[in-house]
């Protein structure tokens, strides 16, 4: 056998009547009460544009979906100042873009260093520093033809630091095609150059 439905509407109240009561004066003024502070609190979570707005921080470029601060930028036109006088900004800004390329490059093959640097180091090392070899032949070449800035010391004395330089120019040259490549891959917008 089926027992039959019984709703709460349907269940007799503490005084004896079913259903609905009337909501009294009391009632009444709890449920406006109510009503009020609910909307109040849904206005004030909805933001009203320009009300109270306040600028943090300006976007002078987009590498992706990262963007570089305006305060990232003069941070950085700091310290690249000390190192290079009078660094045009939008050198440093391009400077910053491909230093921060490189660094997303080094986070995604997951590499660790203590410091920014430290990171780019290491990826340059591993993507570029390690397939250079410096034959002898040019080691002799640049110092034959530039025996006048060493004078009498011989060959097998300033071998190594020849070597060091030659090294470093093509790392120089074979990093600058990476970023190249890097920067291809990319979407980059630049939004203000600061001078």
């Amino acid at each position: 056998m089926r027992g039959k439905y019984i709703s709460a509407s349907d269940t007799p109240s503490d005084d004896g009547t079913a259903g609905h009561q009337p909501l009294g004066k009391r009632g009444l003024v709890r449920t406006v009460l109510l009503i009020l502070v609910l909307t109040s609190a849904l206005i004030s979570a909805v933001p009203v544009p320009g009300a109270g707005a306040e600028l943090i921080d300006r976007v002078v470029a987009f590498i992706d979906d990262e963007a570089i601060t305006l305060t990232d930028f003069l941070q950085y036109m700091a310290k690249a100042g000390k190192l290079t006088p009078g660094i045009s900004g939008e050198t440093a800004i391009n400077a910053l873009i491909n230093r921060r390329l490189l660094l997303r490059e080094a986070k995604r093959i997951r590499l660790r260093g203590k410091s920014d640097d430290e990171l780019i180091r290491e990826y340059v090392d591993i993507k570029v520093r390690v397939f250079i070899k410096i034959p002898p032949e040019e080691v002799e070449r640049f110092y034959n033809e530039n025996r006048e800035r060493f004078g009498e010391t011989p060959l097998g004395d300033v071998w190594d630091d020849i070597e060091r330089l030659l090294r470093e120019r093509e790392v120089n040259r074979r990093l600058r095609k990476h970023i190249e490549k890097l920067r291809e891959g990319a979407y980059i917008k630049i939004n203000l150059t600061p001078s």
